[in-house]
């Protein structure tokens, strides 16, 4: 039965105002003639004046200049740094930050937070940067945030912090904060007695975490920029480089140019693997594109597993093994071959859509390598059985001696520009017990041990009513997380929410009952303090930490404070004392506690002098595995292949090209061929043909799962070259469909990539509506 207007898992009424205030039906090309690499500089100079946005464009990724404030991509050796190093991401993220919009009192006057809930986060973004703090009271009968100063702020956010039981307080972190402003905010928790210190890790490479640390010791990936740029082949799957980080797509080039092979799996083919047009190059700049993939296999929806079983089975066969590595480095190997031999070869390729020949071809090609690489992103990470996936991704590198030598290892790239970081240096709810031994130590207070609530933890007990506090380093949980419904209720139940951000957006319109907004330096904004300009720095996804120095003047009239400002005056505010003060005039003394209680910062001030920065260690990458019994561990999995009732489909979100993360920089999607919208599907032909419907036609998309049934309204049925029986949608748009409670095994993050759903036609054709 479809689930009534009113049910609790239907998005609200707001919701779907915001559709239709801001577009009706997406118009959608037939065929995607871009190719990746390009648009990043105009866009800047559409939506930052040439002093504000192009100037911090050639001091991006530079010694001495600002880290990129997009993605974690590493960069190269400095020696190879290009004049300009940087890439459309990059060039979006920056106008955004250097956008002359702003959102100041005016705006928040004119607009209560009831008639902010119909806006999109698109029309949210534009605003532009938020001027002031502002304070929502919904005891007042005032529907409005209104201006602050910033000692009523913190005094009240004190208040609160003082009266709130600290099991009943979240401290949330986006991936953007910097390793001083994650360090301080875990400090803010921890001394309050909560380890509820959720991140945007938990939704994202919590999977990765989990696996990589069962298996070889380390939760991150052990190669560098030189194992990918050399490695012989390339194995991608789940990866969408060229919208989520496109400095990959110049990576990839150069190890074509060294003569290496790329592999593709994923339901759809993207484009800036099979069509690049790098610009700084001579053909790129004469507009001719290069295809990087050699092979692209269209793999189901958590397919991936079937299919390393189906490559590990192969090699096996062949005895394509490194027996010296297996027995010098591993441990049980034994059974997880005799596991795998025996494994069903049609229960397989049923499982991954990939036939024997299709990945005999991969198997002759591993052969032929002397060194592979494996990458993925959230394609792989956001299944219920992702952490068993990436196990089973290990066991293919090990069985194949392809840990800890050149050209080899894990390639698991994150998003956010230093969401790495932030785990490093203590963002987390399970940190271990020599960390909080070493902070007690270090700083002489009682530091808690319990494990702490990882976002869905601290999703559901917002939901359930049983939290008070709710404090965010940058990010817009409720747009990110799943169960959008239950996230904004969620919000909406607490005592007081504080959100340190930029620009306005979605989560700001579910305040607490008080909010505060609390306005941010950006990361290329000067942040002058007591000891002079300051600088920051980041990890990015090959365990490098580089500084960031912001130079921008141009928002000196608004009223901001840097994260690392805010969050240790609200300690001292809460506190009473003289331990803040010194860390907000003096970042090199955060810095200094990092290297007093994390192993890997020795001489961090010294260090982040050098141009480049300096690596953290990694044990796999020196084939030492900091494990049970000190060898890497291959594992058994099960296939579980997901079967699908018929009249139903698989669902994966998807990010569009002009997005990050949750920002929306325009409508478009160039690389697919969508303009001026994004409520569409991505569907197969046959798929579209079987369930009746026709390209164009709009449709409801609704997810079914054990707890009942929820819906998103309006969509367009685009036809696509996608998996059969697989269909993808954008994020957030879709995640009012995915359950809170809907996550993946050992890693608790939220399922997004293989939501069962069905369609219900609203007997609408676009293409109709379009004529008329």
């Amino acid at each position: 039965m479809n689930a009534p207007l009113e049910s609790k898992n239907m998005p609200t009424v707001s919701r779907v105002s915001a559709i239709a205030n801001e577009y009706d039906h997406p118009k959608v090309g037939h065929r995607v003639k871009a190719a990746a690499g390009t648009g990043g500089v105009l866009h800047a100079m559409q939506h930052a004046v040439p002093a504000r946005g192009l100037l911090p464009l050639i001091n991006m990724n530079q010694h001495g200049g600002i880290d990129c404030p997009g993605c974690a991509w590493p960069e190269p050796n400095q020696q190879e740094l290009n004049f300009v190093e940087f890439c459309e991401n990059g060039a979006k993220a920056v106008a955004e930050e250097t956008t002359p919009d702003r959102a100041g009192a005016d705006f928040w006057a004119e607009y209560s937070v009831t008639e902010l809930r119909d806006k999109t986060d698109h029309w949210l973004g534009k605003r532009g940067r938020i001027t002031e703090p502002l304070l929502y009271d919904r005891s007042s009968g005032d529907d409005h945030y209104r201006p602050v100063s910033w000692e009523k702020a913190f005094s009240l956010i004190a208040d609160q912090l003082k009266r709130t039981d600290p099991n009943k307080a979240v401290f949330y972190t986006s991936g953007r904060a910097s390793n001083e402003a994650a360090y301080a905010f875990q400090l803010l928790a921890r001394r309050m007695g909560s380890n509820n210190l959720p991140d945007c890790g938990n939704l994202c490479h919590e999977s990765t975490g989990t696996a990589l640390s069962q298996t070889v010791g380390l939760g991150k990936g052990s190669i560098t920029m030189k194992d990918l740029e050399t490695t012989d082949l390339y194995i991608s799957i789940g990866q969408n480089p060229g919208t989520n980080h496109p400095r990959a797509l110049t990576t990839f080039k150069k190890m074509k140019e060294n003569g290496g092979k790329m592999v593709v799996l994923n339901p759809m083919p993207e484009t800036g693997l099979m069509k690049f047009n790098e610009p700084q190059s001579i053909k790129g700049g004469l507009g001719i594109s290069e295809k990087l993939a050699d092979e692209y296999l269209q793999v189901r929806l958590d397919g991936d597993r079937a299919f390393f079983q189906q490559l590990s089975k192969e090699l096996i066969k062949r005895d394509a093994l490194d027996w010296v590595f297996l027995n010098r480095f591993c441990s049980g190997y034994e059974e997880t071959i005799e596991h795998i031999k025996n494994l069903d070869d049609a229960e397989l390729e049923r499982g991954s859509n990939i036939s024997k020949a299709e990945v005999s071809k991969i198997a002759d090609m591993v052969e032929k390598a002397d060194s592979a690489v494996v990458g993925w992103t959230l394609g792989v990470t956001q299944h219920k059985n992702a952490v068993s996936t990436l196990r089973e991704v290990v066991n293919f590198l090990l069985l194949t001696g392809n840990m800890g030598k050149p050209g080899a290892g894990t390639a698991p790239f994150r998003g956010h520009s230093n969401v790495q970081g932030n785990r490093t240096v203590g963002i987390w709810e399970k940190m271990p017990d020599r960390f909080m031994n070493a902070l007690q130590e270090y700083f002489g207070f009682e530091v808690p041990k319990e494990h702490g609530l990882d976002t869905v933890g601290a999703l559901q007990q917002m939901r359930d009513g049983n939290n008070q506090f709710f404090m965010s380093l940058g990010g817009n949980l409720v747009r990110v997380a799943s169960d959008t419904t239950a996230c904004e209720n969620g919000m909406s139940q607490q005592e007081m929410t504080v959100h340190l951000s930029t620009k306005p957006n979605g989560s700001h319109a579910w305040p607490g009952e008080k909010s505060l907004i609390l306005p941010v330096r950006a990361r290329t904004d000067l942040d002058m303090q007591k000891s002079g300009p300051q600088k920051v720095t980041v990890e990015n996804s090959a365990g490098v930490v580089s500084a960031s120095i912001g130079k921008r003047t141009a928002n000196k009239d608004l009223n901001l404070k840097s994260e690392v400002d805010i969050i240790c005056s609200v300690g001292r505010e809460t506190f009473g004392d003289d331990f803040w003060q010194p860390m907000i005039d003096d970042y090199g003394v955060i810095r200094d506690a990092i290297e007093g209680t994390i192993p890997g910062f020795e001489r961090y001030n010294e260090r982040i002098e050098k141009p480049g920065g300096f690596y953290l260690p990694n044990g796999p990458r020196q084939r030492v595995f900091n494990t049970d019994d000190g060898r890497a561990h291959l594992t058994v999995n099960q296939t579980n292949v997901i079967d699908v009732p018929e009249g139903h489909l698989l669902m994966s979100t998807v990010r569009s090209h002009d997005q990050f993360n949750s920002t929306i920089y325009g409508l478009d999607d160039r690389y697919r061929g969508v303009r001026d919208g994004r409520r569409v599907i991505f569907m197969n032909k046959e798929d579209i043909r079987e369930l009746g419907l026709a390209d164009g036609e709009l449709v409801d998309i609704v997810s079914v799962w054990k707890d009942g049934e929820r819906r998103a309204p309006t969509f367009r049925v685009v036809e696509y070259d996608h998996a059969k029986g697989c269909t993808s949608i954008y994020f957030p748009e879709a995640n009012v469909l995915v359950p809170l409670d809907s996550v993946a095994e050992e890693s608790n993050t939220p399922v997004y990539k293989s939501v069962l759903i069905r369609l219900e036609s609203l007997g609408k054709n676009a293409k109709d509506l379009e004529k008329k």
